[in-house]
């Protein structure tokens, strides 16, 4: 009896640590979020990048976004054509300029971000990094039409960063430009700027697959496509202007030739000259046959 209690005993703590790692698979399996497996940190952002302008790149510019007031956009598109550097030592720029990429700002929060660009930068020390940015298109989150699309505009046409920047050694320089965009009070404007905290080298990120991809097919048609004013093409032009059609001058229209002259020409009407203004010394025939006839 004894052996049959003690073997049961046993048996139940043999148990217990099989039980055990059953809660175990399932905290684990929880842990992977869909921005886990959106992500791929382990993808080296030089064979990624929307643009690629050196065959052996040693610098990757990658673009994130803080989140602020992003949550009022469906979408905010931002076209980036080219990145400047300041050299440490003498303030000269070194600028590289690319085929112009369109990168959505949704969905970059946190440590999401894309590759834009991979090439070469000289071997230096930095202190400025600029980010040219072409155009930045906003789609409201309760926008409900393409027509409520706006566009939100730069001081300028470029944005930097003041933060040293070594670029040297094997390995490329990845730099991460954080973007972020705030409400302009109760304006109803907006503003896009830098992010220094969530910035530079070194900082961490994850390439974002869709977001990724998504710079390589562009942006939609509303961004960047000026609406139409209302008012039609031939507005202030003479009728059937834009049609094609030559326009003939009316009848009446002048020539150049008499433009500003009366229709005679510019001919004086000729008033006759008076009866004595006849041959020379006509007047004083005349006196002389009066003095006759009064002899």
């Amino acid at each position: 009896m004894r052996q049959c209690i003690a073997l049961l005993i046993v048996l139940g703590l043999a148990a217990v640590p099989v039980l055990g790692c059953t809660p175990a698979t399932a905290d684990s399996a929880d842990t992977l979020t869909p921005a886990a497996v959106e992500t791929s940190p382990s993808q080296a952002p030089e064979l990624v990048a929307a643009v690629v302008t050196a065959e052996e790149p040693n610098f990757v510019l990658l673009i994130s976004d803080e989140p602020n007031d992003i949550g009022d956009f469906s979408e905010l598109w931002v076209t980036v054509s080219g990145v400047g550097f300041v050299l440490a030592d003498s303030d000269e720029v070194v600028e590289q300029t690319f085929e112009p990429v369109d990168i959505n700002l949704v969905g970059l929060t946190g440590e999401a971000a894309v590759a834009v660009w991979a090439g070469y930068v000289p071997e230096g020390d930095y202190t400025k990094v600029f980010l040219y940015v072409d155009e930045i298109w906003a789609m409201p989150v309760d926008a409900e039409g393409e027509e409520e699309a706006f566009e939100i505009k730069l001081p300028s046409s470029k944005l930097q960063i003041v933060m040293p920047v070594a670029v040297e050694g094997e390995e490329p320089t990845d730099f991460v430009f954080d973007l972020t965009v705030h409400k302009a009070g109760n304006s109803g404007m907006y503003i896009v700027k830098p992010q220094l905290t969530e910035s530079g080298q070194g900082a961490e990120y994850e390439i974002q697959e869709q977001a990724q991809e998504r710079t390589r097919t562009g942006k939609p048609d509303w961004a960047g496509k000026p609406h139409e004013s209302g008012r039609p093409d031939s507005a202030g032009q003479p009728e059937g202007a834009g049609s094609g059609l030559m326009l003939e001058p009316p009848d009446d229209a002048g020539n150049p030739d008499d433009a500003g002259k009366p229709a005679d020409g510019g001919k004086r009407e000729e008033k006759g000259k008076p009866d004595w203004a006849g041959t020379q010394g006509g007047k004083n025939d005349d006196s002389s046959s009066e003095e006759d006839d009064s002899d």
